[in-house]
């Protein structure tokens, strides 16, 4: 059986090729989430980063006084996340190992979510609603569907760049289905950089993989979500707090019951 994509697409370079990604991003995501919803209503419970790859959000929540614990698969990611100062997990995310109630809120960040297929990702939200404590909440920062449908409407997009030692290149499609946004990625190391490129595990051979995610509509989302207890409370469709349907992203929140 193939190795899952997700194995091979979270190494060492990932940060790299987002070094865009960074803490001043990171802050700004951070400083709308309680514009949505409550990380944490005082009871003290954890704050979960699901998929939390470098920890660029952990030490932002530690320092706003959130008991932040960052979970990932990735070996790499997680040596990186280290230095963060947050207790860090490997695990799966379709399994958590997460006691139920334990979590004031879950944070899936930068489309952190829609790996695993239709079946796979309500997995995920089942195991997310039960490590959420009653009221608590599931943030879900996921690509705007609508909106990546229509820029490969009309076939796939490519664009190389070159990000720190590597030279990448990148082809966006949609899947058979229109379904899928796939990511055909090939690393390769620049000219007088080979062990630069080395260190973060592209050779001279380079390394070639596809990234894909599910593109859901709010509605299968809610759907997704209403499956595990989850009710949508507030969105956004960027960082900035501009209407879903107005930005780039969409940043949804969703609560566990009601506490009584």
């Amino acid at each position: 059986m193939a190795e899952p994509w997700y194995r091979a697409a979270f190494g060492a370079f990932y940060p790299v090729l987002y070094a865009h990604r960074d803490q001043a991003e990171a802050q700004r995501c951070l400083e709308l989430l309680p514009r949505l919803a409550s990380l944490d209503d005082g009871r003290g419970l954890a704050v979960l980063d699901l998929g939390c790859g470098d920890g660029r959000h952990l030490a932002p929540l530690r320092a706003a006084g959130y008991t932040a614990i960052g979970l990932d698969l990735s070996w790499p990611l997680l040596m990186a996340a280290r230095g963060q100062g947050a207790p860090l997990v490997r695990a799966d995310m379709s399994r958590l190992p997460v006691r139920e109630g334990a979590c004031g809120a879950v944070l899936s960040l930068f489309t952190a979510f829609g790996y695993f297929g239709r079946d796979g990702d309500a997995e995920v939200v089942g195991g997310i609603a039960r490590a959420l404590a009653p009221g608590g909440h599931w943030f879900l920062d996921y690509l705007d569907a609508g909106r990546v449908m229509g820029e490969l409407a009309d076939g796939p997009l490519e664009r190389t760049r070159v990000a720190g030692p590597l030279v990448v290149t990148e082809v966006r499609r949609l899947d058979v289905e229109g379904r899928r946004v796939v990511k055909a990625v090939t690393l390769a190391p620049v000219a007088a950089h080979e062990e630069a490129a080395a260190s973060l595990g592209v050779t001279a051979d380079g390394l070639r993989y596809e990234e894909s995610v599910a593109l859901y509509t709010l509605d299968e989302l809610d759907t997704m979500a209403a499956g595990g207890g989850l009710r949508r409370v507030a969105s956004a469709g960027d960082y900035d707090g501009v209407p879903v349907g107005q930005g780039s992203r969409w940043l949804l929140a969703y609560r566990k019951g009601t506490l009584t």
